[in-house]
């Protein structure tokens, strides 16, 4: 009896237009591009991080670029931001400590939120 409300209510759902929806996780990544040695980060090496350490990772992601400040200075940043399934973490995790060593950075700020994907 579950098994026929189960597929009534999915029948029901695609035969109606409603809308289902699956929990993923989003991460946005802030980048400075600032380095102790007063130089930044070039274009070309933020995209040989890109190439190196999120696309083997990943198979999608969407990068701009922002202004931000850290320790009240003013500098370039690139946020690149992954909507993914659960799990993730360590990926995640790499990618910040990756960039922290290649750039000597001190920190990159990392927002996690759950998000709902419209399955279609």
């Amino acid at each position: 009896m579950r098994r026929i409300a189960a597929v009534s209510l999915l029948l029901f759902a695609a035969c109606s237009g409603l809308a289902l929806y699956q929990r993923f996780e989003s991460d946005t990544l802030y980048f400075g591009t600032a380095k102790p040695d007063h130089t930044v980060v070039t274009l070309p090496e933020w995209e040989r991080f890109l190439k190196d350490e999120v696309v083997p990772r990943f198979e999608g992601f969407t990068v701009w670029e922002a202004q931000g400040s850290w320790k009240g200075e003013t500098e370039a940043s690139h946020v690149l931001q992954i909507v993914h399934g659960p799990g993730k973490e360590a990926e995640i995790a790499a990618i910040i400590d990756a960039y922290k060593k290649r750039f000597a950075q001190e920190a990159v700020l990392q927002v996690r939120s759950d998000v709902w994907l419209r399955v279609r």
